[in-house]
């Protein structure tokens, strides 16, 4: 009888384990925890949204409201859209800025083949004593066939205004292009 019940007591402590839903999964090639800025922390969080891996972006929200399936909805909407296509042009608002400013919002967009705008992504990280956690995701499509959406927020409009240098982009793009 003893044989028995330490049994059962075994089987559910491995059974339970360590259930605590609140820890983060550490996934290799998105080191969230070792982002040393905000703008590193974006571009990760940029790269699972690439690579469409909407559970570690979840993970990432400061908002613990938000519904799953809806953010899984928008990475793999937008992943597809941003990973299908290799004729547009990826530009990152911040990255590419030669006049670096303080900002937490890092913006992405893509360039149809004729230089228009159609896909523009916002991702605003939030510091943390430990890091960085993701406040607020803004998806933008000018494609009829992709919703706009904010996290947290919900629908918003199409298209928000970008403040880059577009002239200085056309010129890096002549000289590369003479050069190659």
């Amino acid at each position: 009888m003893k044989y028995i019940l330490f049994g059962i007591i075994c089987i559910t402590i491995f059974a339970c384990g360590n259930n605590n839903t609140q820890s983060k999964k550490m996934i290799d090639d998105l080191p969230f925890h070792k982002a040393e800025d905000a703008k590193a922390y974006a571009d990760l969080i940029l790269k699972a949204i690439k690579t469409n891996r909407h559970l570690p972006v979840f993970q990432e929200f400061s908002n613990k409201t938000l519904d799953v399936d809806s953010v899984d909805y928008f990475v793999s909407m937008y992943s597809t859209g941003i990973g299908g296509r290799d004729d547009w042009d990826f530009i990152d608002v911040y990255g590419d800025s030669e006049q670096k400013t303080d900002t937490n919002e890092f913006e992405y967009a893509w360039l149809d083949p004729n230089g228009r705008l159609g896909i523009q992504l916002k991702i605003i990280p939030e510091g943390t004593s430990n890091g960085f956690n993701l406040k607020k995701i803004e998806f933008r499509s000018r494609l009829s066939v992709m919703k706009s959406h904010a996290f947290p927020g919900g629908e918003i409009s199409n298209y928000e205004k970008i403040e880059y240098d577009w002239d200085a982009e056309m010129k890096r793009k002549v000289e590369a292009a003479k050069k190659g």
